[in-house]
This record gives C-alpha cells, structure tokens and sequence, in this order.
C-alpha cells in the first residue's frame, strides 16, 4: 500500500501525523532519519522476549514499562551518537 499525505509544520516545529497512519504504525515511537535529504520515520516496537531476564534483581514497585521506556531512551540516544556496537 502507497499512501501521500500534505503534513503542515507548526511554530513549534511540530507536525501531527494523520490517524490512519497512527493506526497502521502500532507504535507510539517513531525514529527518524534523515537519508538523501529525505526524512525518513520507522515505528520503534519493543520486542518484550528479547528483555527476558534483564533483570537480575527484585526491581520493587516500579513500573516495568517506565523502566523499559528508560532503558530504550538511553539505547536510542548511545545509537544517534554512534556508541552502540
């Protein structure tokens, strides 16, 4: 399936991506990309398997997913300044 949209940069530099496309993407992070003058956004899906046993501890009463969203930050930021691998 090929699909254009008009998309309008606000002040903010902000652009709202259509809900026919939200929904096809499943995904609430996108990466950007920037390749040949062309931006590029790829939905972030989160394989939770490839975390099993991550967690050598008892982690108490936080939340899984604030934990996860923490650590994938941290992926995604060392993977833009090129400090992964």
């Amino acid at each position: 399936m090929k699909k254009e949209f008009i998309l309008k940069i606000d002040d903010r530099g902000r652009i709202t991506i259509p809900k026919e496309v939200r929904e096809l993407l499943k995904s609430k992070r996108l990466k950007l990309k920037i390749e040949d003058g062309k931006i590029i956004l790829e939905p972030v899906v989160l394989d939770v398997n490839k975390y099993y046993g991550i967690f050598k501890k008892d982690i108490g009463n936080e939340d899984i997913d604030e934990i996860l969203n923490k650590a994938l930050a941290e992926v995604l930021l060392n993977d833009k300044q090129g400090k992964i691998f």
